[in-house]
């Protein structure tokens, strides 16, 4: 066993000290899954492995914004950043955001869809305000980990007011909402706990596109929409 296998390091603040998740949770591989420093969980640090792949330096002058806290990102990469806290009074209704075409070039969304009623209007708003130079960060509770999305049409009070679990037909979904937008795929590794999981990207032209692409390899693949050579700007509002 490697230095690094005995006293794992958190990716987001450099911490080595963990705690049980929520509820009191272990992760999946037996192990603490929460930073005692950042309180980030598996999805977050692997989704900060994504981001350093990427290379945050890109993200100086982007205007960014976050629906609901993160530890993913950090705001001083970026020029302006914004956070948006899920519901009243002050959170932004994703379904209707209240801002201008490309007013970010960042923009975040982490386990936020699911409690939405009108996920298509949600996921078309979030496309909308994204700039031709920048991509959507999308994060929703792990859909490889079930088959099919199990929609109540209603938010479920006893699943922390989900209106659904998305599963891996999710990219049926985004098919059908939004099916000139390429959806990126990314699979990762909490190098904490070890466990898998992913989050998707939405380019929103061919240039963040291939960045992606060139930068992630083999770890992200296309899970709907078109191809690269024809991921140029998308008008999602169909």
């Amino acid at each position: 066993m490697t230095e690094a296998e005995r006293h794992p390091r958190c990716p987001i603040c450099g911490g080595t000290s963990f705690e049980p998740g929520p509820r009191g949770r272990m992760a999946l591989t037996g192990v603490l899954p929460r930073c005692s420093g950042c309180k980030s969980l598996e999805r977050h640090r692997a989704a900060r492995v994504l981001f350093d792949r990427l290379g945050p330096a890109r993200f100086a002058g982007w205007s960014a914004i976050q629906f609901s806290p993160d530890p993913t990102v950090d705001p001083a990469w970026f020029g302006s950043f914004e956070l948006s806290v899920y519901g009243p009074p002050d959170g932004i209704d994703i379904q209707q955001i209240d801002r201008p075409d490309g007013a970010y070039d960042y923009v975040g969304c982490s386990h936020v869809l699911e409690h939405v009623g009108d996920d298509r209007a949600a996921l078309c708003e979030l496309l909308r305000i994204t700039s031709p130079r920048g991509f959507v960060y999308l994060n929703i509770p792990d859909p490889f980990a079930e088959e099919v999305t199990r929609d109540w049409g209603f938010p479920k009070p006893e699943k922390h007011g989900h209106w659904r679990v998305y599963g891996r037909d999710v990219a049926l979904r985004f098919a059908r909402y939004i099916p000139r937008q390429p959806v990126l795929a990314y699979r990762g590794t909490d190098p904490v706990t070890g466990e898998a999981t992913g989050a998707f990207l939405l380019p929103r032209s061919a240039e963040p596109y291939r960045w992606i692409v060139d930068r992630l390899g083999k770890d992200v693949e296309l899970f709907s929409g078109p191809s690269l050579q024809s991921a140029h700007r998308s008008d999602n509002r169909n």
